[in-house]
């Protein structure tokens, strides 16, 4: 049976996370430091296995108007399984008093957040990528 938390009821280590971003292919240049700083900005949940994360979503709030789901992502083994309906519901739950929530996603998901109540719109999405020296 997998539980979900919040993170603050069940602290999420930085190597952990490190873990299933790997598992995903995702952010190979996140720094454990840089992991710690966004478990502790918004809302972070977890999804448990016992004490092995196998998934984690994240939000990014004014805390009135607007929040922005990120992360949403699930050890490769226990994908397809739920998960990842359950991680965004707890989150979704969380932001209940938020007026407008969003998301980015590639078109092969867009059914399954569909299926949490978000719909497609029209807006074009950019991106402004600082280059570091």
């Amino acid at each position: 049976m997998v539980t979900v938390k919040l993170h603050t009821e069940k602290a999420i280590l930085q190597s952990e996370l490190r873990g299933l971003y790997e598992d995903a292919g995702w952010w190979p240049n996140r720094d454990e430091n840089g992991i710690l700083k966004l478990l502790v900005s918004g809302v972070a949940v977890g999804a448990w296995k016992d004490d092995i994360l196998v998934g984690f979503c994240r939000s990014i709030s004014d805390g009135i108007y607007r929040a922005y789901v990120e992360d949403v992502v699930v050890l490769s083994t226990y994908r397809n399984k739920g998960i990842g309906e359950l991680m965004v519901k707890r989150l979704l739950d969380e932001l209940k008093d938020i007026d407008v929530i969003s998301l980015f996603c590639t078109e092969d998901l867009d059914g399954f957040y569909e299926l949490s109540g978000f719909k497609r719109t029209k807006q074009i999405v950019m991106h402004y990528k600082n280059q570091r020296i």
